[in-house]
This record gives C-alpha cells, structure tokens and sequence, in this order.
C-alpha cells in the first residue's frame, strides 16, 4: 500500500511529466480540494488523474505516480489540505496484499528522498569567465521571464543552475508574507459561540464559517429553554426574529491570492499619474480590421492594441518593465515584456500575463487574451499562466469609471488601468471651434523606489502616441 500526499505527488510528476515542474509548491502551504476524478475501489494506470487541488497560485491535477486500486481517499471535496498531508492510500500494483503502508505522506521523509542528478549539457563556453553552468532549456526559461542568470542561486553540482533555482528565484520575486486579520479584528469579531457568551452575545450573532459539508454539521445547541432573541426592531413592530448572522467567506485561490499581493503592494511607496487619450484614429482602424480573416472569427477589442501599445513604450522606458531584487541591492531590467490582465472572475481577481509580447501581433495577442479570458472564467489557469508577469493592465473602463489609483502587482513597478472610452466635447485643432472627441482616460501607477515621474510620464507620452496614430504600430511587428 501506497500513500499519496501533495509533496510526494507533485515531485514524481516532476520527475516524469511536464504537467508540473520542481519548486512548483514553494511557498505554498496549503491547498483546497476542488474535485476527485477517483473513487475508492478504482483502478487508476501511472499518470492516471487523482484530484484537482488550487492554491493561491493555480488550479493543478495530480496524476498518480504508480498504477494501482485506490483504497482510500482522505478527504472530501472542499476540504483545505496542508501540503504534505495524505491524499489517498493506492495498492501499488504487484504488492502483496498486506504489505505495510509506505509512510510518504510526511515532508521530512520527502525531503531525504534520494532525487536523480539533473541531466545537463554544456559546452566549453558555458566554463569562460562570467558564465553560468547551466543547460540550454534553463536558459531558454531564463530568457523568457527576462532572468540575468548571474543573479541566481545555483543547487546544482558544480555550482550548476538548475530550472528549479530558475523557478525558485521567480517565485521569491513574487512571494509576500501572507495576510493576517489584526488582533484588534480578530478579538472584536467572535468565531465561535462560546466565544459570543463570553463576550455577552446570543450565540446566533457569532461569525462561524459555514460548514462545508453541511449534511455532516450541527449547529451548536441552544441553552434549555432558551430561544432566539427578539430584536428591538421586531419588538416595535410587533413580530420576533432573530437578526441574520454575517456570512463569513472563506479566502481561498485568486481571493486568497489578492489579499497577499494588495498587503505587499500596500508597502510600496506610490505615485499616479492620469492622461487623456484620443482614440478616434484607433475606433476607425478596429472598425475597420475587425473582420479580418487573420482574426479567425475572434472578437476584436481595443485591448489587444493597448497590450501591443504598451510593449512598443516599455522598449523605450525599460525601466518601467522591471523589478526590485528582493534583498534591494539591484533592479532586474526584463528583457521580454510579459504583461499581466487583470480579470474579473467568479472566483476572485486573476491576473493571468501573455509572455512575449514585444513579439506578437496584435492578432495574435487578440487570440492569446481570449485563452486566457476564458481559462480564468472557468478557474483553469495553469502555473505558468500566472508566473513571470513584468506590467499588467487592469480595464476598469469594461465595468465603468474613469481614472483610479490602481496599485502595482509585485515584484512589478508599474502598473495601468484604462477607464471607459467617452464621447466629449474637445477644442478642434484650430482652436476656435468645438467638436466630439473618443476620450480614453487612462491612469498609472508605479514603485517610487524604482520609477521616476519623468520616466512615468515619458512611457504615458509614448503609449499615447502608438494609439494616438496607430498605423505606427504596423512599423514595429515582427
């Protein structure tokens, strides 16, 4: 009998599949159970699906990592797992039916586990001064999220780096402590009904989560001969019942994920600054674009300019498309521009980023922001999804508003949110008559530690002129 824990399966997938990668749970200590594709009494082959879990970070499918029958699955859907814990208990095949369970549940034996070396190749220039030891697909992932190698821990024998050093480092640059509730919210606000009686309120006031299978749960009992308290209100009007209790929402996935990414931000020093932006040239070009077969039936929206638009300014103010090391010794300039879309979803804001769109067409990046519009909406964002980002882009105008003050998504420095596109009154180029104009009020934010206003504004007065004059965004393709 084999046991199946979220450390120990994550690793031999690892190992054997290109579904996950090394270092995919650093940082990440819990994760909710949203499905189960097994029952107990099934066969599964190696590689079969076992469950869907999501952290703060991804929805993820654990696969087993040997064929077998399930026994026993540990948990219900729903349910908050520690990474570690014990998912499910699987006779190996070919075991002997009462051979002992394999204790592979617990971090320590995990972490002892002997792990093959790294298979890698070099050649003599990966030895000059100044280089790096490392393979040539670690430094393909390198260049995708734009990673000066030199500035990367190695693990690796022979002070190699290895893709989980790459990845680690990526996520030390987006990692933030987690939020807590203050001690002051956390005392006023009673989580349990003996909680409530101490401090002198009727049980039914307590702000208990909802249980999460509630076939299974009973609410506390009430006192003999106690019933539920009569409000002032309900006393006046001349009728009893008790006040609704508050609902209390669990943070889990995206939710959880915001609240760690806003107390981050929150520590970063802040500066706006708000434009006006007159996409009538823009209106017309889409109008006339939008049913180009090299769309493939796809919709097209403003967005895919504006993602294009931004890269073509961050070429010009790269500073703009950096982080901050995280020991603040040194800016990483990005070589790629990854920009992040904030979306909206059911399940809490998600911002998912297209990976290199400095090279990307505006048809393109049309069809890559719809993939991920949807993988969002249906909470199917994958990991690397959602590594990576350098900008983002948040369209509050979709919703309504015009300018905010939006706050950056670290490790990244700046960050813009678009309001809606206005029809309003603007003086004519002569200056003496007046005429309607397609106004974008656009407004950006950026990390004062690393961005200057000079070079904020400079990036908005580039920005605006790719879409002020968007035929010039045809000179840059490639």
């Amino acid at each position: 009998m084999r046991r199946l824990s979220l450390t120990q399966a994550s690793r031999a997938l690892a190992a054997l599949a290109t579904d996950l990668v090394p270092g995919a749970w650093e940082g990440i200590k819990e994760c909710e159970l949203v499905q189960w594709f097994v029952k107990e009494g099934d066969a599964v082959e190696e590689f079969g699906r076992i469950c869907e879990v999501q952290s703060d970070k991804a929805t993820v499918e654990i696969t087993s990592p040997f064929a077998g029958t399930v026994r026993h699955l540990h948990h219900q859907p729903g349910d908050v797992v520690q990474v570690g814990a014990v998912l499910a208990d699987i006779h190996a095949e070919g075991a002997p039916p009462g051979e002992p369970d394999e204790q592979l549940a617990t971090p320590a034996a995990d972490e002892s586990a002997p792990r093959p070396p790294p298979v890698t190749t070099h050649g003599p220039e990966d030895l000059g001064a100044g280089k790096v030891l490392t393979s040539p697909a670690v430094r393909s992932l390198a260049q995708e999220h734009g990673i000066d190698l030199k500035l990367v821990t190695p693990t690796g024998p022979g002070a190699r780096v290895t893709k989980g050093d790459v990845l680690a480092f990526l996520d030390s640059l987006s990692s933030a402590p987690t939020s807590t509730v203050t001690q002051e919210v956390t005392e006023a606000v009673p989580t349990t009904a003996e909680q409530a009686l101490r401090k002198e309120l009727p049980p039914h006031h307590a702000h208990v989560a909802q249980p999460l299978h509630p076939a299974t749960s009973q609410p506390p009992p009430l006192a003999p001969g106690a019933g539920p308290p009569e409000s002032a209100a309900a006393r006046e009007a001349g009728t009893a019942g008790p006040a609704p209790a508050p609902t209390l929402l669990p943070l889990r996935g995206y939710r959880k994920a915001m609240v760690r990414s806003m107390e981050a931000a929150g520590k970063v020093p802040h500066f706006h600054l708000c434009e006006e932006v007159d996409v009538g040239r823009l209106v017309e070009l889409r109008e006339e674009v939008r049913g180009d077969p090299a769309l493939g039936g796809i919709k097209l929206t403003y967005m895919p300019f504006f993602i294009k638009a931004a890269a073509l300014a961050l070429r010009e103010y790269p500073l703009v498309n950096s982080s901050l090391a995280p020991d603040e010794s040194a800016i990483i300039q990005h070589n790629v521009v990854n920009t992040g879309i904030a979306v909206n979803t059911p399940y809490g804001l998600a911002v998912p980023n297209i990976k290199n769109v400095q090279l990307k067409s505006v048809a393109v990046l049309a069809q890559e922001l719809l993939q991920l519009q949807r993988a969002a909406a249906d909470n199917k964002l994958r990991q690397e999804d959602i590594r990576g980002g350098t900008f983002t882009i948040s369209n509050i105008g979709t919703i309504g508003g015009t300018y905010a003050a939006p706050l950056i998504n670290p490790p990244e420095v700046a960050i813009m949110a678009l309001g809606k596109i206005q029809r309003l009154p603007r003086f004519a180029p002569d200056g003496a008559s007046v005429a309607g104009a397609d106004i974008l009020s656009i407004s950006l934010g950026a990390d004062h530690r690393v961005v200057d206003g000079a070079t904020l504004a400079g990036f908005a007065k580039a920005w605006r002129h790719f879409i002020e004059c968007p035929g010039s965004l045809l000179l840059h393709l490639q």
